[in-house]
């Protein structure tokens, strides 16, 4: 043994090898096992890692030159490298204070002094959290992913904290936005956040066969991933007709359910299941009652929750469950919001309460003689106030024929037209200023500028078609530059609905008021008939485009039922009857789709005998 001792050592002595050099050697060589073993080399790619370890180094160096604090030098050197992954100790502190502070956390005090992006991650994360509005929620998730994207990420954070918020951008809208990050981090394709990512970008090119391909690729078992998964599938298969195979995708969602996971999708999708597809009263009024009995923090997602209860009832015909969750909104809403927001959902619940005839008359009238407190708010209270006040005064005048009290209606218009210039202008500004990756957002502006501006053009029928064509002229190209195809479909349709039906209505109120055919405003509207008519061609046009470019999939007959009606109201006839047959190959049972559309139907099939 002595002798192998004195071997070593002379070979060591020959070689001029140091005990240390030797072991630092091994160290190295077992360091680089296990980067290659875990496929660790990755890491050493990162900005982050070369920067501290850079730093590590040119410290010991220094110290080790200057023969002084070396000890000192190595611990800090440690804390350098640790902080690689993970924050320093003082973000640590600050972290768990703003569990315990959301005030401080939402107003970001203390921010600057987080510098590691381990520590900034867990920022945000927090941030999100604590957000209870969602709109709040998605601001903070966007400006996550603007600065993310300015930081070294390791693919662990990437899948931690980065994906599962990414959504949001198809979320707001933003859906090239959405694409292009999905590009950027096709590295993590098999991830199942991934995998659900393509299912939507699938959604919005209507394109339902890729959506229940990417599904099945999805190994997730977590219930998160797996009820999502089981959405998606539900829709893609109610999309193409395939009823049968939505029964085991309705019993998962049972399951969880059961479970007590809370899903507001979840409970809006088996409500549509049980009322418009099984048909199923019972199951549906088990549903709701149970809705109703349920207890959300946030008031937005109680509101949405019960929203589905609300629907149910409204199919059913069930006035007196309709009338007891009116009361309990109402007085969740006093309980649970405040400021803007409270006014907010009184002012949305106005028209909902007249719609089900449930004290419309003492409720609306409670808010008309307190408008002024309404209408000195910001435009997202006063116009929101204005609009809905005009669809409510609009359609009592269709239903009763008399209209309100005519001093009030003087009164309020008076007060109407002198806020809606600062609502404009405020409306104006916000749309200046809006990051436009928020699509939604763009169009909820725009659709309330529309309401004060036809209020404004004072039945000048020219100036209403102007201003309508010029908002829906905004919202397509939005939609275009945002790549979302979904919505430019559905704003084609409804401008080329606008446009026809408002001829449509025009028409029928002078066949029964015959004097108005001598108005200027009557006569400069027929002068302008021919250039309209020519536009709403070229946009039914851009349609059928999109129609054939996914060869009149079953998933649309929802737009080739409105093309054969357009084609019909423009009076070509041959044109709404080829629509009109493509849809009634589809084979679509109308019993699943709401009332009006049945009616919508029903005209046209009426029309079609009539050519024949």
């Amino acid at each position: 043994m002595q002798q192998i001792i004195d071997i070593v050592q002379r070979l060591m002595e020959e070689l001029d090898v140091t005990v240390l050099g030797l072991l630092c050697g091994a160290f190295i060589f077992i360091l680089g096992v296990i980067i290659s073993q875990y496929k660790l080399e990755k890491c050493f790619h990162h900005r982050r890692v070369w920067s501290r370890l850079a730093v590590s180094l040119g410290l010991l160096i220094l110290a080790v030159c200057m023969n002084s604090y070396v000890e000192a030098t190595l611990v800090f050197s440690l804390l350098v490298c640790l902080t690689i992954f993970l924050p320093l100790p003082h973000e640590l502190l600050i972290i768990y204070y703003y569990k315990s502070h959301l005030d401080d956390l939402d107003k970001g005090k203390y921010r600057g002094w987080l510098v590691t992006t381990s520590a900034k991650l867990r920022f945000y994360a927090l941030r999100i959290k604590a957000c209870h509005d969602e709109v709040d929620r998605q601001n903070v998730q966007v400006e996550f992913l603007d600065e993310a994207k300015k930081w070294d990420l390791f693919d662990y954070e990437y899948k931690q904290y980065y994906l599962p918020h990414l959504d949001v951008l198809f979320k707001i809208g933003a859906v090239k936005a959405f694409e292009s990050e999905c590009v950027r981090l096709s590295r993590f394709k098999d991830n199942s956040y991934m995998l659900c990512f393509q299912t939507y970008l699938a959604h919005n090119a209507f394109d339902y066969e890729k959506m229940v391909e990417y599904e099945s690729k999805n190994t997730d078992t977590s219930d998160e991933s797996q009820l999502v998964s089981l959405l998606n599938l539900l829709c893609a298969y109610e999309a193409s007709g395939e009823k049968e195979k939505m029964k085991p995708i309705v019993a998962k969602l049972l399951e969880y359910k059961k479970k007590g996971i809370i899903h507001i999708e979840m409970y809006r999708d088996l409500m549509h299941y049980y009322d418009e597809i099984l048909c199923d009263k019972v199951a549906g009024d088990r549903l709701a009652d149970e809705i109703v009995k349920m207890k959300l923090a946030r008031f937005g997602d109680f509101l949405n929750l019960l929203d589905v209860a609300f629907m149910h009832y409204r199919r059913e015909g069930n006035q007196t469950k309709i009338n007891t969750l009116l009361d309990k909104i109402l007085s969740d809403n006093d309980l649970m919001q405040h400021g803007e927001n409270q006014l907010i959902t009184r002012i949305k619940l106005m028209y909902v309460i007249f719609d089900n005839g449930y004290k419309w008359q003492e409720y609306s009238f409670k808010l008309f003689f307190d408008r002024e407190r309404y209408l000195k708010c910001s435009y997202r209270v006063g116009a929101l106030f204005v609009k809905e006040s005009l669809r409510l005064i609009r359609d009592v005048n269709a239903l009763t024929g008399k209209g309100l009290q005519q001093n009030l209606l003087s009164d309020m218009f008076v007060d109407f037209s002198r806020n809606c210039e600062r609502y404009l202008s405020e409306i104006d500004s916000d749309l200046a200023t809006l990051d436009e990756r928020f699509l939604y957002r763009y169009i909820s502006l725009l659709m309330l500028k529309q309401e004060l501006l036809k209020f404004m053009a004072d039945d000048d029928l020219v100036l209403v078609r102007k201003n309508n064509d010029e908002i829906f002229e905004r919202i397509r190209a939005r939609c275009e530059h945002n790549g979302n195809q979904r919505e430019l479909l559905h704003f084609l349709v409804v401008q080329i609905d606008d446009i026809l039906s408002m001829n449509k209505q025009i028409l029928d109120y002078v066949s029964a008021n015959k004097q108005f055919t001598l108005s200027q405003k009557f006569i400069d509207y027929k002068s302008h008939w021919d250039a309209y008519l020519n536009y709403a061609e070229n946009l039914i046009c851009d349609v059928v485009k999109i129609l054939q470019s996914r060869n009149y999939d079953k998933s649309l007959a929802y737009y080739v039922l409105y093309t054969a009606y357009f084609y019909n109201l423009i009076g070509n006839g041959k044109r709404s009857v080829f629509f009109l047959s493509q849809f009634e190959r589809y084979g679509v049972d109308l019993k699943n789709w709401t009332v009006p559309i049945q009616d919508l139907y029903a005209k046209i099939a009426i029309s079609k005998t009539s050519k024949i």
